[in-house]
C-alpha cells in the first residue's frame, strides 16, 4: 500500500512521521512525506520519498515576524502566525503537488494539515487518517481541553471542547473553504471538527499512555498508541569530540529548545553565565534552530549545531528543554528529569504534565530568572525524583507506539475505513 504522510511543522513534528514511514516500509508498504522544502534533505537522507511544500519553517521561525511571535508566547500570536504559514502552504499543495496525491493508497494528516487531507481525500476519494502528536481535542468528562484547563470537574471539561471547536472554526473557516475552493470543492457550512467527528476519521495520538491513559468515553476511532521513536539503527554516531568530552568529567546537563530559537539571548546568556559560575555542573548546549550566540567559552560548556537525542541524552543527568513533544518524549525516554521552559503551543501542557508526574519541574521562558533554575535543578537532584524518572522512563521504553500506530492503521484501511 502506498501512503502519503502530510508532515506539517518544525523538525520535532517531522522526525515522528519519519519513524511511521520506516516501520510502514519495513511492513512492505510504501511511504512519501510531504513537508517543507527545508527537510527535503533530512528526509531523503534516511531513503523516505519527499515531496516539497512551499515555505522554509526554520527560516520563517528566525525571521523579524516569527521571532516576535516566539517572544510574546501567546496563543493569540501563536495562532495569526499559523494562519499565514497555511495561507502559504495551502497554495503550495493545491498548485504544485495536488497531482501526486493521486499516486497514494491513503493519506495520513498531522494536525496542522488534517483540513488540507480532509479536502484533498474527498476530492479525489481517497481513504485518510490523523496520525497526531498533539494535545487532545477529542470531547471528554476526563479532563478539560488543555488550553482551558482553569476548573476540573465533568460538566466544564465537556463544555471546554465545545468552545474549542467554536473558536477553531471561527480561526480557520475562510483558510480551509479557500483551499476547498482551489479544488473546486463546495464550502463547509459547519465545522470540520464535527464533520470529521461524524465520519468516524482514525485519529491516533502517538504519545505514551502512561502519561495520559486514553479517555474511556472516548469513540472508539481515537486512541492513544505511544510514542514514534526512529530505531536506533538509523541513528548518526555523536560525534567524536564530544565523545571524548562527555567521557572525561561528570554527566552533563542538557540544553536545548530545538525548533524553536531562543526567545531571549541576552536573558539565557546571562542565566547560562551565571549557572557556570555558581554551579560546577557541566552543560552541553544543541542550538537546534536557535542563531548563533556568542557563549562563554569554558571547559564546562560543550556547545554544538544539533545532535541525537536518542544518543547524547542517555549521558546526561537532566536536561533543559522548552517542552516539544519530541524533545520531551527523547529526554523520558533516557529515564533522566526534565526542566521544561515553556515558550509556546503545547510546550506549557507538556510542562504541567511533568510537574503531576512529579518528574520535572516547569518554569514558562517568561518567568525564567537564575534562582529559579538553580532552584529547579536542585529539586531534580532529589533521589525520589530521579527515581520516578527512571520508572517513568523504563516504562515508556516497554512500550512499541511504532507497532501499535501501524497495527491501528493497518486494520483500519483494510477494513474500509474512510
Amino acid at each position: 500500500m502506498q501512503y502519503a504522510i502530510v508532515a506539517i511543522g518544525s523538525r520535532g513534528d517531522v522526525q515522528p512521521y519519519i519513524a511511521l514511514a520506516l516501520g510502514l516500509k519495513e511492513r512492505g508498504h510504501d511511504a512519501t512525506i510531504v513537508a517543507h522544502e527545508n527537510f527535503r534533505g533530512y528526509v531523503e537522507g534516511y531513503g523516505i520519498g519527499f515531496l516539497p511544500v512551499k515555505g522554509d519553517v526554520e527560516f520563517m521561525l528566525q525571521s523579524a515576524e516569527g521571532m516576535k511571535m516566539v517572544r510574546d508566547g501567546s496563543l493569540r500570536a501563536f495562532t495569526r502566525y499559523l494562519q499565514k504559514v497555511n495561507r502559504i502552504t495551502s497554495e503550495s499543495i493545491a498548485l504544485d503537488i495536488m497531482s501526486e496525491f493521486k499516486k497514494a493508497d491513503v493519506l495520513i494528516a498531522s494536525l496542522l494539515a488534517m483540513p488540507w487531507v480532509h479536502a484533498i481525500a474527498e476530492k479525489l476519494g481517497k481513504k485518510w487518517a490523523i496520525v497526531q502528536l498533539n494535545l487532545p481535542a477529542t470531547k471528554t468528562i476526563a479532563f478539560p481541553f488543555v488550553l482551558l484547563d482553569f476548573f476540573h470537574f465533568p460538566a466544564y471539561n465537556r463544555f471546554t471542547y465545545v468552545l474549542f471547536n467554536w473558536a477553531y472554526w471561527r480561526a480557520n473557516k475562510k483558510n480551509i473553504n479557500e483551499f476547498r475552493l482551489l479544488l473546486n470543492l463546495p464550502s463547509l457550512e459547519k465545522s470540520i471538527l464535527k464533520i470529521i467527528a461524524e465520519e468516524k476519521i482514525l485519529n491516533l495520538h502517538c504519545f505514551s499512555p502512561a502519561l495520559l491513559p486514553r479517555p474511556g468515553d472516548w469513540p472508539a476511532e481515537i486512541d492513544i498508541t505511544g510514542f514514534l521513536f526512529l530505531p536506533a539503527r538509523v541513528q548518526s554516531d555523536i560525534p567524536a569530540e564530544l565523545k571524548r568530552w562527555l567521557d572525561n568529567g561528570e554527566r552533563p546537563i542538557y540544553i536545548g529548545f530545538g525548533s524553536i530559537p531562543v526567545p531571549d539571548p541576552h536573558l539565557f546568556k546571562s542565566i547560562l553565565s551565571s549557572l557556570l559560575a555558581k554551579t560546577s555542573y557541566r552543560f552541553v548546549f544543541c542550538y537546534g534552530w536557535t542563531p548563533p550566540m556568542d557563549l562563554p567559552e569554558n571547559k564546562r560548556l560543550f556547545q554544538i549545531n544539533a545532535v541525537s537525542h536518542e544518543l547524547l541524552l542517555p549521558y546526561c543527568r537532566t536536561a533543559i528543554i522548552h517542552g516539544g513533544v519530541g524533545t520531551t518524549a527523547a529526554v523520558l525516554r533516557a529515564k533522566i528529569p526534565v526542566i521544561i521552559t515553556s515558550i509556546i503551543a503545547d510546550q506549557p501542557w507538556w510542562g504541567r504534565i511533568i510537574e503531576e508526574k512529579r518528574v520535572g519541574v516547569h518554569i514558562p521562558f517568561k518567568k525564567l530568572t537564575v534562582q529559579k533554575l538553580m532552584t529547579a535543578l536542585k529539586t531534580t537532584e532529589g533521589k525520589e525524583l530521579r527515581q520516578r524518572a527512571f520508572r517513568l522512563g523504563e516504562q515508556i521504553n516497554l512500550e512499541d507506539g511504532l507497532f501499535n500506530t501501524i497495527n491501528k492503521l493497518e486494520e483500519y484501511f483494510s477494513g474500509g475505513g474512510r
